[in-house]
């Protein structure tokens, strides 16, 4: 479904082509995913030993970030923080314990642990593909330990870890780089980025059509100058701007 032009009498009309449902389709925002971190016995996410935490939380583009301080370990144990963003179909984990530049605040997993995206209100299509941007991942972050199905996201952090400075393990001379990294925006490799891409099912959602309309009156107020209500005209769904004489319809 696109946006058309509508026809009428000394009015200049105009449309924007684009699916609105796509659009919507492709975003978090306005929905509640549950987010929890679990520890899996082995690599098989099915095979799950404990919750230590989960939230709902409320994904909204215009809230940065949507979750702060989201525990990991236990309430009493506020060390092991991230900050959970979901904007548009992306979703950002940030370590932001390590801020603290105190050895309590740093973490190095051995087992399998990790995240648990899931969309108990199942309002979202199927998830289709996740792809996942490690570039400023903790040390030793493995993408192939990121699983989904349609609605459910996993992450294993097994192996990873993010400690400041580096740490060298006497009993083997191995060495666990410092996460510090002045390219990274944080300033350390403590972001995870996941792009989601869900299914569409082509339905017409008017509330999702409105929510394109006012983002195009907020993205172009020399067009759109003023909010206006929907109305039905000639078969399209519409908005009239009166300011600029302009339609914006979908069908």
């Amino acid at each position: 479904m696109n946006f058309k032009k509508i026809t009428a009498s000394s009015l200049l009309l105009a449309g924007i082509a684009m699916s609105p449902h796509a659009l919507a389709a492709q975003s978090f925002d306005g929905h509640t995913i549950n987010v929890a971190f679990e520890i899996w016995d082995g690599d098989d996410v099915s095979n799950l030993l404990e919750i230590t935490n989960d939230k709902d939380v409320l994904a909204s583009d215009s809230t940065y970030p949507d979750k702060t301080d989201f525990y990991v370990s236990s309430p009493d144990v506020d060390y092991f923080d991230w900050d959970i963003d979901f904007n548009q179909n992306v979703i950002e984990m940030t370590y932001a314990s390590i801020e603290a530049n105190d050895y309590d605040y740093e973490y190095s997993y051995i087992e399998s642990k990790g995240f648990h995206f899931q969309d108990t209100e199942n309002s979202l299509p199927d998830i289709i593909n996740v792809t996942v941007d490690a570039k400023f991942a903790p040390d030793d972050f493995d993408p192939n330990l990121v699983t989904f199905d349609a609605n459910n996201i996993y992450v294993n952090l097994k192996g990873s870890s993010c400690v400041n400075p580096s740490i060298l393990i006497t009993g083997n001379w191995s060495l666990i780089p410092g996460c510090d990294n002045p390219l990274s925006p944080t300033g350390f490799n403590n972001q995870i980025k996941l792009k989601v891409e869900f299914a569409s099912d082509g339905t017409n959602d008017i509330v999702t059509i409105d929510k394109l309309y006012d983002w195009a009156e907020s993205k172009y107020p020399e067009y759109f100058p003023t909010h206006q209500d929907s109305f039905y005209i000639q078969g399209y769904y519409a908005r009239f701007y009166q300011g600029t004489d302009v339609y914006i319809g979908s069908l």
